[in-house]
This record gives C-alpha cells, sequence and structure tokens, in this order.
C-alpha cells in the first residue's frame, strides 16, 4: 500500500513543531545543487534557496526560532516567485499585470511580488511598451488584427492608455492598415463571392469591423475592397 505524499503544509506544520531547534547539518540536495537541507537533531527541517541560505546567515549552531523559520517561509516564498517568473519570462516576453495575475494564480501573494516586479522593470526584464509594440506588431502582421482590438486586447493585459495610444500612433499607418484590410478580402474573395451584391458592403463591414478595423478606415476603402471581390 502507497504511503500518501506529505503536502508542503503539513510539512511546514511538522517543522514548526520542532521549534526552537538549533541547526545541526546542512546538506546539498542531490537533485538541485542550489538548494541546500537544513536538519535539526538530524531530522530533516527545511529546503532553501543558495539566496536564503546566504542571507538569512543560516549555518550549523544556529537556532532557529519560530520568528526566524517566518523569515525563512518568506524568503523562499519570494525566491519561488522569482524563479516563478524568470521560467514564464524565458518562454514569451509578459506584461507587469500578466505576470502579477499568473503569481496571484500560483498562490503567491503579498508585497513582495510588487517589489520583484518593481527590480524587474529596472532591470529592463519587463518593459510594458516594448511589449506592446511587439504585441502589436506581431497581431497585425501575422493575424491582421487592427487597431481597435489590438488596443482592447492591451487594455486587457494591463498597459497603460498613454503607452497604449503610443504603441498604436507608432504602429499604424493609413496605408499599411489599408493594405492589410486589403490582404484580408484577398483571402476571403471566394467567400464573398458567393454572396448576392447587394451584401457584400455589409459583410465586409461586419468582419472588418471583428478584426478591429475602426469603420472610418473601413468606409474609406470600401470601394477598392469590393472592386477587389468583383474582379
Amino acid at each position: 500500500m502507497r504511503t500518501k505524499r506529505k503536502s508542503k503544509e503539513e510539512k511546514l506544520e511538522e517543522a514548526r513543531s520542532l521549534l526552537p531547534a538549533v541547526i545541526s547539518d546542512i546538506q546539498v540536495q542531490k537533485k538541485n545543487a542550489t538548494r541546500f537541507s537544513l536538519f535539526a537533531d538530524d531530522q530533516f527541517l527545511i529546503g532553501v534557496s543558495e539566496s536564503t541560505l546566504t542571507n538569512l546567515k543560516l549555518k550549523k549552531g544556529v537556532e532557529i526560532t519560530p520568528f526566524l523559520f517566518r523569515q525563512i517561509e518568506e524568503a523562499e516564498n519570494r525566491w519561488a516567485a522569482r524563479e516563478y517568473f524568470f521560467r514564464i519570462l524565458s518562454r514569451r516576453d509578459h506584461s507587469r499585470k500578466e505576470l502579477k495575475d499568473k503569481a496571484f494564480k500560483k498562490g503567491y501573494s503579498g508585497a513582495f511580488i510588487d517589489e520583484l516586479l518593481d527590480e524587474f522593470e529596472q532591470k529592463d526584464y519587463i518593459n510594458d511598451e516594448k511589449f506592446a509594440a511587439k504585441y502589436a506588431a506581431d497581431k497585425f502582421e501575422f493575424n491582421d488584427w487592427g487597431p481597435y482590438k489590438i488596443r482592447t486586447q492591451l487594455f486587457k493585459k494591463g498597459i497603460s492608455k498613454q503607452v497604449t495610444e503610443k504603441v498604436i500612433q507608432n504602429s499604424f499607418g493609413d496605408d499599411s492598415i489599408r493594405e492589410s484590410m486589403v490582404t484580408l478580402i484577398q483571402k476571403k474573395k471566394k467567400r464573398y463571392l458567393r454572396e448576392p451584391e447587394e451584401k457584400r458592403r455589409k459583410k465586409v463591414f461586419d468582419f472588418l469591423m471583428r478584426k478591429g478595423y475602426d469603420s472610418g478606415n473601413i468606409l474609406k476603402n470600401m470601394d477598392e475592397l469590393l472592386a477587389i471581390i468583383a474582379q
């Protein structure tokens, strides 16, 4: 019969029951050379990162009081959140809000999350303006999204109105918007040819609105778009 594995909280509660306790040994963990196991009276107490070990000056003979143990827990939560941020940033860029939302969903909370995000911004690991510019360029080039749809999505990702409008103005000119709409309609030409001529205008208008183009640009280029379908 398999023994049920203890949860993280159960392990911590078990460790707390041993306090106060003097560190009797510190061992490098077999599966991760950057983490260390603390022992008290030859009984495992808690695993810590190298930064926690150094910053809290943990060594043999140090007494782990309940207060120091709470400091260790907080330091480990901070370390884990930091490693989590690095891990997800290695996959793709994220906005500050995306990282914060993911951290809370993962169970990390507290003032240290904002402190970590401030640090990441200072070191340019995250940059909402660069993120927004790349996001807008990618969605425009690969998904044929218009400015309105991109603007809406950037707001959802926590990008400020000021940054969003700056990115939109820098990313979209009348010519590029026209070319993108032309490309979209050329791709859908066969579909619109099956529609009666009197319905094409509304179908094209509704489709481009859903893709995020504003009504002014659509109407300004409507005759050309309808001519492309009719060719």
